[in-house]
């Protein structure tokens, strides 16, 4: 507030929300009062205050960003990790858990065969178990080459129980032994293969020993 000898000024500044009196010394308290009318009409006390235009940014911290520096966030569950590791590695294909049998692979009657056949040739181990499928699995559908499912489905239907958890890795090992190898259409007996279901199954019991 300014004066004078002879005058008190009003003046009102909405950017800052302030009220400057300008009127006669005599007519000082009837001012005040309109003031205060006017700063109600005006409702300066509501008003949102504003930033000073010269008023310095806020200077980022440099520190802010640093591993030592960072809010904590929330921990990711292990059940999540651990549930989506078994799904990826029970879903890989040549296991167990992503068998699809195909249910018209065989007719009633080459069911009966390679079950009988099997039967036949007793395998034990695994590796003779998918052996001996596959043979027979050729010599009835007259063809070279079978998928995952397809050799799932010829133990399946010869009445191999339990099938293997992991063909994949028993074929990988029929592979290496040179019984078993992969075509454009898929796995097939090789010579020593054949030749190990032909001659060396069942075992005997002098092989046995």
């Amino acid at each position: 507030m300014a004066a004078d000898e002879n005058r008190i000024r009003l003046k009102i500044d909405l950017k800052t929300r302030t009220i400057e009196l300008d009127a006669p010394p005599a007519d000082f308290e009837g001012a005040i009062q309109k003031a205060k009318e006017l700063a109600d009409m005006l409702h300066l006390g509501e008003m949102p205050a504003t930033p000073a235009e010269d008023a310095p940014l806020p200077i980022p911290d440099p520190d802010a960003n640093r591993p030592e520096n960072r809010q904590p966030g929330p921990k990711p569950r292990e059940g999540v990790r651990a549930s989506s590791a078994k799904t990826s590695s029970t879903l890989r294909a040549g296991r167990l858990g992503s068998f699809a049998p195909v249910r018209d692979l065989l007719t009633d009657e080459q069911h009966k065969e390679i079950y009988a056949f099997v039967q036949k040739k007793a395998p034990i181990e695994q590796e003779d178990q998918v052996l001996v499928a596959v043979y027979k699995g050729e010599k009835l559908l007259n063809r070279q080459g079978f998928s995952y499912n397809e050799i799932y489905t010829l133990l399946w239907r010869a009445g191999v129980d339990p099938l293997p958890k992991a063909i994949d890795v028993v074929i990988q090992r029929l592979m290496r032994e040179q019984r078993l190898d992969k075509g454009a259409t898929g796995f097939f007996t090789k010579f020593l293969g054949q030749s190990r279901v032909e001659k060396e199954l069942p075992v005997s019991t002098n092989q046995a020993k």
